[in-house]
């Protein structure tokens, strides 16, 4: 019989292990997680913990998703919150969220996430997962000290991922990389496994009474984008996320609930592989973020580039557009270089930290057409494929608004107004950029994936971008800052633990 050598290649993390298993291997077990990003494995973590037998799949050849670039995720009521004189109350914190939301989304379910995410904050750091922080990237909230954005350790979500990982191996886990789950297994109306698939093709079926999926939703699939509604998007983070997890709860009866929207993050120079602001071109990147003038394909300004700091916010302008374009001139560009950026971007780029690799990055960027250089907007325009004219009276209108601290137009705040007048003229080109997809199948408060009818279906849930009901039409970056990751942390604490049957007095 042929032997298939699985690895775990934790390279992203430092962690390598390996297993081995026969081709079309039957493997029985309590609990499969599907998919090993933050709320997998957490799930996968809690599960192991509470004795049951578990395996964790994963699709790509390194763990942790999206989760590896996560920067923190929300809480009230945790431990750090009360350290640092937070006092946010559960139920201000919930009807916040709600009615940004109008209200659209699954509120017992909200409920249940806002008053289990003080736990899952505490547990995570009885875990060694220590939070450097809690903050918000919005003064106005630090001075109010109403702060919920719980910071990983060195502001990186793969330090959960790798903690999750190690522990869950520890314990006696079975990690499966390579391998995405495919197929449900049903009998009589219930859970009863999943059908995986190895690199080499070999089937591996694992028999189980608990099926977690957690495979971060649909933004690449092309068709469930179009099929919803959503405007496709470049993915900002990790691939994969291909509506594998929804696609299986479906076939089994399960109903979408509030499938369409994304989280789009605004534009971003177009990079593979780089996520928001971190990367070797973070600090091109971090100009769309800045608030200078931002035109369409034809030169044209088109929305108060102010919103640039409130992505949910500019992406459905920009969404409009599909690409956007910064614009800006010699003395902005000194500016940037000296007295550095004028907004933050994430965590990775702050306010005040000079652009010391400018030129450079420009120079690397002409060369595959992200950025545009020229000794006057008519040239510059010309370079980026826009219409000289139509550049020209944006620059000129985007001048004269700065020389008299007005924007006429949109009302920008003025410290964003730039002139635009003084050669070189920069152009860098940017596209509408996502997260994730906000909203899979249908679940209750104890993410249980239920039928049309409103009928759990036994030993399934749904967790993270998986699970819907969580978002009305955008993201929450105001309101619930790491909303998204802790959606998915919470929600896999959640169903391990109904697993376990910690709810079920609440349930009688």
């Amino acid at each position: 019989m042929k032997i298939k050598l699985l690895a775990c290649a934790l390279a992203s993390v430092g962690l390598c292990m390996h297993s081995v298993y026969a081709a079309d291997q039957v493997i029985n077990a309590d609990v499969v997680v599907v998919g090993a990003g933050a709320g997998g494995t957490v799930a996968a973590v809690g599960a192991v913990e509470g004795g049951k037998k578990t395996v964790l799949l994963e699709k790509n050849a390194v763990v942790g998703g999206n989760g590896n670039f996560m920067e923190g995720s929300y809480a009230v009521g945790s431990s750090v919150q009360k350290k640092a004189g937070v006092k946010l109350t559960e139920e201000e914190s919930f009807n916040e969220m709600m009615n940004y939301h109008h209200w659209k989304p699954n509120a017992p379910m909200v409920r249940r996430f806002v008053a289990e995410s003080k736990h899952t904050i505490d547990w995570i750091q009885n875990h060694g997962v220590i939070f450097e922080e809690v903050t918000s990237m919005w003064p106005e909230k630090r001075e109010a000290k109403n702060l919920t954005w719980h910071i990983y350790p060195g502001k990186h979500g793969s330090s959960l991922i790798a903690a999750m990982t190690k522990i869950f191996q520890e314990k006696g886990g079975t990690l499966l990389t390579e391998t995405p789950g495919k197929e449900l297994l049903m009998k009589d109306g219930r859970v009863a496994g999943v059908v995986a698939y190895n690199a080499d093709g070999d089937k591996i079926t694992i028999n189980a009474k608990d099926v977690i999926l957690a495979t971060g939703g649909y933004l690449e699939d092309d068709a469930m984008v179009a099929k919803y509604g959503a405007v496709p998007a470049a993915p900002n983070g990790s691939l994969g996320h291909t509506g594998d997890g929804i696609k299986m709860a479906l076939s089994a009866g399960a109903v979408p609930d509030g499938m369409g929207p994304i989280i789009y993050n605004g534009a971003f120079m177009p990079v593979k592989g780089e996520a928001l602001c971190e990367g070797p071109n973070g600090q091109l990147r971090a100009l769309f973020r800045q608030g200078f003038l931002n035109v369409n394909k034809l030169g044209d300004r088109f929305f108060n580039e102010e919103k640039t700091r409130e992505w949910p916010f500019s992406s459905n302008a920009i969404a409009r557009e599909g690409e956007v374009f910064v614009v800006f001139d010699a003395d902005t560009a000194k500016e940037l270089k000296t007295t550095g950026y004028l907004v933050q971007c994430g965590l990775y780029i702050r306010a005040g930290h000079p652009a010391d690799k400018f030129d450079q990055l420009i120079k690397e960027n002409e060369k595959v057409g992200n950025a545009f250089v020229g000794n006057s907007i008519e040239e510059v325009a010309k370079k980026a494929g826009m219409d000289p004219k139509k550049l020209a009276h944006s620059a000129r209108m985007m001048t004269e608004y700065a020389k008299k601290g007005h924007d006429d137009q949109f009302g920008k705040d003025p410290k964003f107004l730039r002139k635009v007048d003084k050669a070189p003229f920069y152009i860098v080109r940017g596209k509408l950029h996502a997260l994730a997809s906000a909203s899979g199948v249908r679940v209750t408060e104890f993410m249980e994936v239920v039928d049309k009818n409103g009928r759990v279906i036994p030993g399934l849930y749904a967790i993270g971008h998986d699970a819907g009901g969580f978002y009305g039409d955008t993201y929450d970056l105001k309101v619930g800052e790491g909303s998204a990751s802790s959606f998915a942390v919470n929600g896999g604490r959640i169903a391990v633990k109904n697993i376990l049957g910690e709810y079920d007095n609440e349930k009688k």
